[in-house]
């Protein structure tokens, strides 16, 4: 018995495959200097370049999937003006387990930890979806207001996630969740004041049926709650409905509607002798803790809030398919409660984003998006409008290259000016994949 045992075991083993993977990506950028970044006067243009090795193994036995990814980031930031080296270590660890037929298991884990510049780069949460795709590599959108002299700060960025998907509820059903904890922010003292850290957990449950081909219904309710090293909490609970449906093979429309309850307290103060010419200033990176009125006296926040927010989504996808064009567009609006990293408040913010992407070749795409954010319902907060075009060129299995420019204005209320910051990259991809 002892070596039926041991023989279907070895066998198991030997049907799983083991493979690798190397790459090494090199990008060279040149982007926009803002004076308030460094205290002094600089020259407006900086040229910075960043050495992404990675390496990573992945085991797939047919029911079980892992993977396991390191890609430090090593980045020579201006380095015509004031040359010095950040290093960014960044993880990713995944799973995914198919214990029986109709029930899947899924488990992640990504990481940053190291310098982070807030002008090029936020790890995991910048882009106006907050859904990174890849750690650490985000949409340049720069944090609102920063201290003055410093734009690079000692970052920690962690995210733990556990999920699970089955359809044992009958045909049509989907029954999803998900649990998970989260941590980010600065590590110490002066990065704190750029962006406090704040760390909790997060759920998530979907109940999802297709009554018919072309339609699909959702329910999701979902959970987050976040502490702040400035003292405040905001903890969100939303309930939202979901209608999918495909007009035709190319175009389908989603629509959400739903409503958030919002729990926020309010960031202990600095004690008003430490700074008497700026009354209000909190740990936060200088932001006020107030609610600003047009036209009025600004009026103080209630230490705690709770409040119920408006969820809603509305979005159209579209495919144009073509042996030389192919296209892919979404536009897509939002309202839904947003936590202020900065403060903790939670206010309704909308989010209009536009993307589009064409295949001309197989081996060469091009790709646009825009979009803004901006405080509804009479809140106030900051204001973001972005853009950017790419495209890429598949040289062939092994090399990649890549152009990309970006674009983004912000606008915060504590801050007299808007900022706008602009990059241009240049990137080189080399890889290898094999079995071992």
């Amino acid at each position: 018995m002892l070596d039926a045992a041991l023989a279907s075991l070895w066998l198991e083993v030997a049907s799983a495959s083991v493979t690798y993977g190397a790459a090494a990506r090199v990008d060279t950028r040149a982007r926009s200097m803002d004076a308030q970044a460094t205290g002094e006067a600089v020259s407006p243009l900086a040229a910075d370049m960043d050495i992404v090795p990675t390496v990573s193994l992945k085991y797939n036995d047919g029911s079980a999937v892992a993977q396991v990814e390191y890609a430090p980031r090593i980045s020579f930031r201006e380095a015509t003006t004031n040359p010095r080296t950040e290093v960014q270590h960044v993880g990713r660890l995944l799973g995914d387990w198919r214990p029986s037929r109709g029930l899947t298991l899924h488990g992640t884990q990504e990481f940053v930890l190291g310098q982070v510049n807030l002008f090029t780069n936020l790890p995991l949460g910048g882009s106006l979806d907050d859904d990174p795709t890849v750690p650490g590599d985000t949409p340049a959108l720069p944090i609102q207001p920063l201290p003055e002299g410093v734009d690079t700060v000692f970052f920690l960025s962690s995210l733990t996630t556990l999920a699970a998907e089955t359809v044992w509820l009958g045909p049509g059903w989907r029954l999803s969740g998900s649990a998970g904890f989260s941590a980010s922010g600065g590590l110490d003292d002066t990065a704190k004041e750029a962006v406090p850290f704040q760390y909790g957990p997060r759920a998530q449950l979907s109940l999802g049926n297709s009554p018919a081909p072309r339609h699909t219904l959702s329910t999701t309710l979902a959970y987050s709650d976040s502490r702040f090293s400035t003292g405040a909490r905001a903890t969100v609970t939303t309930l939202t409905g979901g209608w999918t449906h495909r007009l035709d093979r190319r175009t389908a429309v989603e629509a959400g509607v739903g409503v958030g309850v919002a729990y926020s307290v309010r960031a202990t103060e600095d004690d008003p002798t430490d700074d008497p010419d700026v009354p209000g200033v909190t740990p936060s990176g200088g932001r006020r803790l107030t609610t600003f009125q047009v036209g009025g006296t600004p009026v103080e926040d209630p230490p705690q809030r709770l409040e119920l927010l408006p969820d809603l989504t509305l979005a159209v996808s579209h495919r144009v398919p073509s042996r030389t064009a192919d296209f892919n567009g979404r536009l897509a609006a939002r309202v839904t409660p947003f936590v202020d990293r900065l403060t903790g408040l939670v206010y309704p913010r909308a989010d209009l984003t536009l993307n589009g992407t064409w295949a001309l070749s197989p081996r060469f795409r091009f790709s646009g998006t825009g979009g803004g954010a901006f405080a509804v319902g009479g809140a106030v907060g900051d204001r973001q409008v972005v853009g950017g075009v790419g495209a890429g060129w598949t040289v062939n299995r092994w090399m990649t290259l890549e152009v990309d420019t970006r674009a983004a204005w912000t606008r915060s209320p504590d801050v007299e000016a808007a900022r706008t910051v602009w990059s241009a990259t240049l990137g080189l991809t080399v890889q290898k994949t094999g079995i071992l």
